[in-house]
């Protein structure tokens, strides 16, 4: 079995996950070999006869698109590795502001920037916008997560490896978190950094916006466990996913309001920095822009886009 991990416009955070099963990364190499890798090995093309290629990050530049569809072609099995793989990611937030402005602010405009500093041109061109994997060539198999927890890839690894079926998951967030609902008296949005919130009762109905209910799960709640409410970074949960009518967005509203009985123009007044809160790992996905309620279009072309 030949495994390549493919590094697209991300962090390599997802690779690490990788490298952070430590043990039982010996009983995957025992039965595979990982024959590319740029963060793991020093090999500088994906070779031909690939049985499973993992493709992380999101596709932002010429160079990206062309090394994925490379990894297509000399791949049996391609795997979406993370949500920049799987919904553009974080890299998909650079849409809301023109690539100059980027380069300006990244080399001349952050106080770790250097003195002197010139804009490089002799990097890859940006493409019109950012894709997820599955918006360019066909995938396989997706695995969300920003990155794909531990406990998740102990499971899921060794059966892609030995090709066996396992049953996993398909709830939200909300469903592996421990929290009990509570009283809801004079909600309003808060901020993080606003208070402490109560270990015991659901942050939403605190005022936190935790993006829970509308989030893919198979994280055991990890942020919500640990008093910091959700944030969506396993991407949308399937019902999401599944029904045209339904976006992240447009139901957290209706959350709110089931949780709150204030009025959904009311909610919506509340919510703030939209592109942000609401879709800081899936602004780069076709799928969720194609949604004839979500709000990506609009705030990308609001950008200056």
């Amino acid at each position: 079995m030949k495994i390549a991990i493919e590094e697209l416009a991300g962090c390599s955070g997802c690779t690490i996950s990788v490298l952070d099963l430590h043990e039982a990364l010996l009983d995957l190499v025992a039965q595979a070999d990982i024959v590319y890798s740029p963060v793991i090995m020093d090999a500088k093309e994906p070779p031909e006869g690939i049985d499973i290629a993992f493709v992380t990050g999101a596709v932002r530049n010429e160079e990206n698109e062309a090394r994925l569809r490379l990894l297509r072609k000399r791949a049996k099995t391609l795997v979406a590795f993370g949500t920049c793989a799987c919904y553009g990611g974080v890299s998909g937030l650079s849409m809301l502001g023109k690539q100059e402005d980027l380069f300006e602010c990244v080399y001349h405009g952050v106080e770790t920037a250097a003195a002197g500093n010139v804009v490089p041109t002799d990097v890859p061109p940006f493409l019109y916008r950012a894709f997820a994997v599955g918006d360019l060539v066909k995938v396989d198999y997706y695995i969300t997560g920003c990155p794909p927890k531990e406990a998740f890839l102990r499971e899921i690894l060794p059966a892609l490896v030995t090709g066996n079926k396992i049953a996993l998951s398909k709830k939200s967030v909300c469903s592996e978190c421990d929290r009990k609902m509570g009283d809801v008296k004079d909600w309003h949005l808060k901020r993080r950094y606003e208070g402490t919130p109560d270990r015991e009762h659901c942050l939403l109905t605190q005022g936190y916006l935790c993006l829970g209910s509308v989030t893919f799960g198979r994280c055991h709640a990890s942020c919500p466990h640990n008093n910091v409410p959700c944030h969506g970074c396993n991407g949308p949960s399937l019902d999401i996913l599944r029904e045209p009518c339904r976006d992240i967005y447009n139901m957290m509203v209706k959350r709110i309001v089931d949780l709150t009985d204030l009025p959904e123009k009311e909610v919506e007044k509340e919510i703030y920095d939209v592109a942000h809160t609401m879709y800081p790992f899936t602004i780069g996905s076709l799928i969720m822009e194609d949604k004839e309620i979500s709000k990506i279009r609009d705030l990308v072309k609001g950008a200056g886009n």
